[in-house]
């Protein structure tokens, strides 16, 4: 947190587009809460009102439902207290005769005008259990196994107390009532003012129970279920839940119960039937979502404009300041060809045309003394190449090679013979330049003399790029670094040293390396020498780079400041060593220069 904490602080500090972004988005954050907080309060007042007003409405139908089952509670007290009915039921015995008969079906008619008086009921029966005869509106009279009835057993044990029979489409199908209907039965005698137990049963549809509780449904995906005291499903839109799994809500809303869906549950305190509505959440809330959809469109488009405002700003006036630091930086990296793009008439404008005419006049300034500088180190390295005489070099060589000849010393022959190559290549016409080919056949020689002086210690191996093979270098360059090699490690290793000289080109650069497996260098050393030459990169040394009174690191010395002088600030020299396995040295300088010495 405290690293995020300082680039932060960091960028604020040190870049405007940063601090006018942060100003534009301070002016738009209390509008962005603003918005929200509507969004968010008008979406919770809308939620508020869909709960009270839904959870009215199931309380509604929950009072008409207990109304209806008041109704039938109070007709099963007066069917059950009807003197024109208990009177027979009570005086027929177990074998009826001709007149018990007659009496059963006044009953009958007794109860279907019943029936048609009350629109809900579908069906009144009577059990007479001494007889087994089944008094049914719908089904006139008939004989009844009633102890085979799963209901009969739980009637006899409630005592007296309703009981409610609604069968199911995975239960037993029932020979008296079909899924279609919920039954309501009890015993008429409650008083047991007579030792038989007759049965009365009141049953109504399904559909009559869905017929009061669809008008709930305000959408065609809303679920609607009609649950028992016992959490059975009595009537419902749909058949997904047979039983009651919210109890637990007690008449509150909940969201998640399943995916994407509302709940809200209702129960009456009468009766203990409850109404359970499932709606989605996405049709509920549809319209407030769209609400909420344009206010997090607005708030994002006010931050892509603060942000494009900011930039425009910044491009106006920031940008220009940043393009003058960048030309001051460039300038104290001593670039001085960097020159600033300006096509502003402002005062913006007056202000780059005058840094661009401050940085070619310092160019200017700079260049004459450089320039003065570099032709004074070019004329001291010829003045060291012409103190050999030439062709007194080459007389003295060839008289020692006949010599040498004529008394059959092949070794000291060829050694002279190589030595006189190396020397005629490296002053041969004054040219400052080889090419890769003729460099490596120029070290080679060199490389045949050490060879002779070590008694073939080592090896050497040539990696040359096809494509290097042809470009012009600067003479002398690899000869130095190879004869570090050979006295600081191949010597100090033994037999089975190893030199490897390869030449690649990478991005428009060519790469000379020298590698050995000799002693290597050990790492305070090496630190040192990366410190030097680094230090030794900087213009003020290029000219005393090459002066005699260096004694540490002469080689690596002439080497770099040849380079520098030659191909300018991108030419590099790296050394990298591990003490105990190797040294390996490249060089890296531009084509460009090369290209023009050998045009």
């Amino acid at each position: 947190m405290t690293v995020l904490y300082g680039k932060l602080r960091h960028m604020y500090q040190e870049r405007v587009q940063f601090r006018l972004t942060i100003y534009f988005l301070f002016i738009l954050i209390p509008l962005v809460g603003v918005s929200l907080f509507a969004n968010f309060r008008s979406t919770d007042i809308l939620e508020g009102q869909t709960d009270e007003r839904t959870l009215n409405s199931l309380q509604s139908a929950l009072s008409n439902i207990d109304l209806v089952l008041q109704d039938l509670d109070n007709l099963s007290a007066l069917i059950s207290s009807d003197h024109s009915i208990e009177p027979v039921l009570h005086e027929a015995a177990d074998i009826l005769l001709p007149s018990e008969l007659y009496g059963f079906y006044n009953i009958i008619d007794r109860l279907t005008n019943i029936t048609a008086i009350n629109g809900y009921l579908k069906e009144i029966s009577i059990l007479h259990t001494p007889s087994s005869f089944l008094l049914s509106t719908q089904h006139g009279g008939r004989k009844l196994d009633y102890r085979e009835e799963s209901w009969f057993a739980e009637v006899e044990q409630a005592g007296g107390k309703t009981v409610l029979y609604a069968p199911m489409r995975q239960g037993e199908p029932s020979p008296l009532f079909g899924y279609g209907t919920v039954s309501f039965m009890r015993i008429m005698d409650v008083h047991k003012l007579y030792s038989a137990s007759n049965v009365l049963i009141l049953t109504i549809s399904r559909d009559k129970l869905l017929g009061m509780i669809e008008q709930l449904q305000v959408t065609p995906d809303t679920s609607i279920y009609l649950y028992s005291p016992d959490g059975r499903l009595l009537a419902g839109t749909n058949e997904l839940y047979v039983e009651d799994e919210w109890r637990h809500l007690e008449g509150r809303k909940a969201a998640g119960v399943e995916a994407g869906m509302l709940v809200w549950r209702m129960q009456s305190a009468q009766s203990g039937w409850s109404l359970v509505m499932m709606q989605p959440e996405g049709e509920l809330y549809k319209e407030s979502r769209q609400l909420s959809q344009f206010t997090n469109i607005i708030i994002l488009l006010s931050v892509v404009l603060a942000f494009l405002i900011s930039l425009v700003v910044y491009k106006s006036i920031a940008a220009p300041l940043s393009s003058l630091l960048h030309g001051m930086k460039q300038m104290r990296l001593r670039k001085f060809g960097t020159r600033l793009t300006n096509a502003r008439k402002d005062e913006f404008g007056a202000l780059t045309e005058a840094f661009n005419g401050m940085i070619a006049d310092q160019q200017r300034l700079i260049q004459d003394i450089y320039e003065h500088q570099l032709q004074l180190s070019k004329t001291e390295l010829k003045f060291l190449h012409s103190q050999i005489n030439p062709h007194f070099l080459y007389n003295t060589l060839d008289s020692i090679y006949w010599t040498a000849k004529n008394y059959e010393a092949d070794e000291i022959s060829e050694m002279v013979l190589n030595l006189s190559k190396f020397f005629r290549l490296n002053l041969s016409k004054g040219r400052e330049t080889f090419t890769v080919s003729e460099t490596l056949e120029h070290l080679m020689y060199y490389l045949r003399v050490q060879q002779f002086r070590f008694m073939d210690q080592f090896t050497v191996r040539f990696d040359i790029a096809e494509e290097t093979k042809d470009i012009h270098v600067l003479k002398l360059l690899l000869q130095p670094i190879v004869e570090n090699a050979i006295l600081h490690g191949l010597e100090k290793r033994g037999s089975g040293g190893e030199l490897v000289i390869t030449s690649t080109l990478e991005d428009g650069m060519l790469c000379l390396t020298v590698q050995d497996n000799g002693a290597g260098i050990d790492e305070d050393r090496l630190t040192y020498m990366k410190r030097e030459l680094k230090r030794l990169e900087s213009r003020e040394q290029l000219v005393a780079i090459t002066e005699q009174q260096h004694k540490e690191l002469f080689g690596l010395r002439n080497v770099l400041g040849r380079l520098k002088l030659y191909y300018g600030d991108s030419a590099m020299l790296y050394i990298e060593s591990v003490a105990g396995e190797g040294t390996m040295v490249a060089m890296r300088f531009p084509l460009e220069r090369e290209t023009e010495a050998s045009a």
